[in-house]
């Protein structure tokens, strides 16, 4: 577990379980990270949308380890992800594969969630769509929706994509989930104990962005921050609005 971690945890303890949770991942995310081709040209094509079969049956043990599963419970997907069966890009979207695990779906998806954002990442790290404009408000690398938004000077609003970190231009007034842009439609929802973060909520469509202020992006960054501000989260999703992407352990819904 980082100190960053471990500071959040003694400001925040009621955060502790889910922080823990997030320290899992980031020791799966280094240790996969260490495993993974250093650049797209040494991913065969027919691979470029997975983890490599070379590597996939060691990433997948990783994870098994890490986050203390039980083998026998998660064997059709070791078989699928070994064998390259899931295509990685399709998650994003929400589709995800018929494995017939004894879980539920959103349960399975934050499986999928944690093992693929490796994969993300690394592929941010290879391409150049960082910084490139959310057209229709989708991820310009992996085409997920946003939940997380930070403004810059002019004013401009950057968004954030929380499963694959790239980040772009979006305009400043409009919901990038259902690009509205009646300024009526939209709502703040802030609090005296989450500083430096506040909810827009849309009630054309009932979701929500997570803006995060930059002295606290500066201070934890954006993966520490949206843990840190969860119990906002859960005060948008109490009024019944609901979060398009998952946060960093792979949670959509918190209530």
């Amino acid at each position: 577990m980082t100190i960053a971690i471990q500071a959040l945890i003694e400001k925040r303890p009621h955060l502790k379980d889910p922080l823990e949770l997030y320290a899992k991942w980031e020791r799966f995310h280094r240790e996969t990270a260490e495993q993974l081709p250093k650049t797209r040209s040494d991913v065969p094509a027919e691979e470029s949308r997975a983890y490599p079969r070379e590597i996939a049956d060691s990433i997948f043990r990783l994870f098994v380890s890490v986050f203390g599963l039980a083998d026998d419970e998660i064997e059709p997907l070791r078989r699928a992800v070994t064998n390259g069966d899931i295509d990685f890009m399709r998650l994003p979207l929400g589709e995800l594969p018929d494995l017939s695990l004894p879980f539920r779906e959103d349960e399975a998806a934050t499986l999928l969630f944690l093992l693929s954002r490796p994969y993300f990442l690394a592929l941010r790290e290879t391409s150049a769509a960082d910084g490139a404009h959310w057209t229709n408000g989708r991820c310009p690398l992996c085409s997920a929706q946003p939940a997380l938004a930070t403004i810059t000077e002019g004013p401009k609003r950057r968004l954030h994509c929380s499963i694959c970190g790239t980040s772009g231009p979006y305009r400043f007034i409009g919901c990038p989930n259902c690009e509205t842009t009646d300024s009526t439609k939209f709502n703040t929802i802030v609090s005296e104990d989450e500083p430096g973060f506040r909810i827009i909520t849309c009630e054309k469509c009932r979701t929500y962005i997570k803006v995060m202020e930059n002295p606290v992006v500066k201070e934890m960054g954006l993966d520490l921050g949206d843990m840190a501000s969860l119990p906002l989260d859960i005060v948008a999703q109490e009024k019944g609005y609901t979060r398009a992407a998952p946060n960093p352990i792979g949670l959509k819904k918190m209530v």
